[in-house]
């Protein structure tokens, strides 16, 4: 999240270039020189000479939501007090005000400029009776000129002021969001492996208590209680595990990264593996091809582990067998798992926890495919992947 300390740095600037304090400042202007051209007009002369003014400044207020119009009628100011035979000094200085308002608030320089400037330029010219190439009108000219620029170069200079915030906050935001990505990956990693290495050996173990428990005689009571009691403190163990495994994935927005920390087991690995499982009463009849010499070692890792979690769930969840076929067709590795379903079991393949979660990661993460077949007596694990790390297609 970014913090009040890094919006408040971003956003530091001088305070008295903010375009709003001046436009704030052309109708102070404004209204003090209204003011002033009030108060020196003859009361005899108040009709004609209040007649410019006042159309001047309606146009100040209507500039303040119809900017065109209101310029319009701004620039006829200075022409109406000419043509009263009035010197329009303040009509045409509040002419040039308005004119740097205008685009300071969106208005185009160059013909707001050029408005301005033709009106107030005529306007001289005619009242004092000069030539054309008069200094003095084109003084006036030129003052209405940089007035326009001068707006249209403070709203460009604060545009660009914004853009560099906006730019230093998304850097904030994104660097936050990359270091929130990181640790949600983290933690992801941190699931999957505590997933598919405690979850097992905790279900091994749990076999082989149930093996020892059966296989004890009759007399021994208290061993048979002991052993009772470390299964159901095995099953809680599964319970509290699968709690912080929720907990873990909680953001499960976030795809495997390709620098995931993998496990050391390959695809060498997956003999010695089924039969730890065949020692722990799984009847697992097992087709595997030998390994290629050259495997991408995510490839060997996510085989072994989809395997691993496969039989998992088929020593948990299944009626006590599995087979294991593993085939290597030119660039790809088959794998195919398949336990038997217990009539309690038909329907609930939702009672599979996070392991079938972690195995579309595994070969996602490896490029491959998986796909599932939960048939009424028989489910199935079906997953390829290309000896070269390479995306299936």
């Amino acid at each position: 999240m970014t913090t009040a300390t890094d919006g408040a740095r971003v956003r530091r600037r001088m305070w008295f270039l903010r375009p709003h304090l001046f436009d704030r400042g052309t109708i102070v202007v404004t209204v003090l020189a209204a003011a002033t051209e009030a108060t020196l007009i003859p009361m005899g002369e108040s009709k004609g000479g209040f007649a410019g003014l006042l159309v001047t400044l309606l146009g100040v207020a209507l500039s303040r939501r119809w900017r065109w119009l209101g310029l319009a009628v701004v620039v006829a100011g200075p022409l109406l007090d000419t043509a009263l035979g009035f010197q329009p000094i303040v009509p045409w200085t509040i002419a040039v005000f308005t004119a740097f308002s205008v685009t300071l608030r969106g208005l185009p320089a160059l013909w707001v400029g050029l408005l301005v400037g033709g009106s107030v330029y005529f306007s001289v010219m005619l009242a004092d009776g000069i030539g054309w190439v008069d200094p003095a009108a084109f003084a006036a000219l030129g003052m209405s000129l940089a007035s326009a620029a001068a707006g249209s170069a403070l709203r460009n200079q604060n545009r660009y002021w914004n853009e560099l915030e906006q730019r230093a906050l998304d850097a904030i935001a994104n660097r936050e969001a990359e270091a929130n990505r990181r640790v949600a990956e983290e933690r992801l990693r941190i699931a999957r492996d505590l997933h598919d290495v405690v979850g097992h050996e905790i279900a091994v173990l749990n076999m082989h208590l149930g093996v020892a428990e059966v296989n004890l005689p009759g007399e021994a009571a208290v061993a048979r209680a002991s052993l009772t009691d470390a299964r159901g403190n095995v099953r809680e163990i599964l319970h509290e595990t699968q709690r912080i495994l929720h907990v873990l994935r909680s953001d499960d927005s976030v795809s495997t990264g390709g620098d995931a920390l993998r496990p050391a087991p390959d695809l060498a690995g997956i003999p010695a593996m089924i039969e730890r499982f065949r020692s722990g009463g799984l009847d697992i009849d097992s087709d595997l091809a030998p390994p290629p010499p050259e495997v991408d070692p995510e490839v060997g890792s996510a085989a072994f582990r989809i395997v691993q979690e496969a039989l998992t769930n088929a020593q948990k969840h299944g009626a006590g067998d599995a087979r294991v076929r593993l085939s290597i067709d030119d660039d790809r590795i088959q794998i195919v798992v398949t336990n038997s379903k217990p009539q309690r079991a038909v329907g609930a393949s939702d009672q599979r926890g996070l392991g079938l979660v972690g195995m579309r990661e595994r070969a996602s993460s490896a490029g491959g495919s998986l796909q599932i077949e939960d048939e009424t007596r028989a489910f199935t694990v079906r997953v390829t992947l290309r000896l070269d790390g390479g995306e299936v297609r």
